[in-house]
């Protein structure tokens, strides 16, 4: 890493006024630093500093949330995964290992602002395809509302500023159903599903695949601002997974050093595991260790 980088780090974690402002300014003019490479737990991950939750990666390279738990607790050497909303494949690279080369990991990212880095973070792992679309309920074009910072870039414009000036891009939006009829992609064991208010799109385009007995294991963020830009509410998700008959869904809430079985569905932000009724035991092989 060289000296520039290690400075940058350190800076960020100071948090002080401004600093993802001076990297702007630098990543600008500096071409090494639009493609950055971040020592995580699960590999490099190819970060541009142009993009500012690349800045969050690099000051913060463990994940802090718990998913990264869940995912090893639960995906297992062999294993067919989708990662929708690779955004730099921080997690693609957690799950790669963790299906082995006997696995697959299905990368799911529709902004091409991305692709440059994730194609880089991504070109050593021979179980990884990268599939560059948007997922929803429809086929078609569609304008992705991408804020500065990219981790929030959403099929709805939900951000208010809070995450610096939008921009738009031009993506290809598919439904999950049509896809893995098209491409013969198997069904997974296990979805990752991250798209700023867009999950319940991304599952009523794959009714199919999600209404089975043996359906895969749901792994999805809930958040009730970026819902509300597709008329949602976090009780929308629960109905519409719980209306599935045959997995029959049992809903968890994933915290930094614990999972609970969710109480309620009104939900203002959270991450939430559901696991269908034949894998419901499964939640207490998630271990979390100090």
């Amino acid at each position: 890493m060289s000296l520039l980088i290690r400075f940058l780090k350190i800076y960020y974690k100071t948090r002080w006024r401004g600093s993802f402002r001076l990297t702007d300014i630098l990543a600008k003019r500096v071409e090494s630093l639009q493609c950055v490479p971040i020592e995580t737990d699960s590999g490099i991950v190819y970060g541009d500093l142009r993009i500012s939750s690349s800045r969050g990666i690099l000051a913060q390279p463990k994940s802090t949330s718990g998913e990264d738990i869940v995912m090893r607790n639960l995906v297992k050497s062999g294993d067919t995964v989708y990662d929708i909303g690779a955004h730099f494949g921080f997690y693609t690279l957690l799950l790669s290992k963790l299906v082995g080369e006997n696995g697959k990991v299905y990368a799911f990212e529709p902004n091409p602002e991305l692709l440059p880095s994730l194609k880089r973070t991504i070109s050593s792992s021979k179980n990884i395809e990268l599939i560059p679309v948007a997922l929803s309920e429809e086929n078609g074009s569609v304008k992705l509302f991408v804020p500065e910072d990219a981790s929030m870039a959403s099929l709805g414009d939900w951000t208010n500023g809070i995450a610096g000036n939008v921009h738009q891009v031009e993506c290809e939006m598919r439904r999950l159903d049509d896809l893995t009829e098209e491409k013969k992609m198997p069904v997974p064991n296990f979805i990752k599903c991250d798209v700023e208010g867009a999950e319940l799109s991304v599952f009523a385009g794959g009714i199919k695949m999600l209404d089975r007995v043996d359906a895969p294991i749901l792994l999805f963020e809930i958040n009730s601002g970026a819902a509300h830009a597709f008329d949602k509410t976090s009780e929308s998700y629960f109905e519409f997974l719980r209306k599935l008959d045959k997995p029959q869904y049992i809903f968890f809430e994933v915290l930094p050093d614990r999972i609970e079985e969710l109480k309620s569905s009104n939900v203002n932000y959270a991450n939430i595991l559901a696991l269908p009724q034949i894998k419901q035991n499964l939640h207490r092989e998630i271990v979390y260790k100090n």
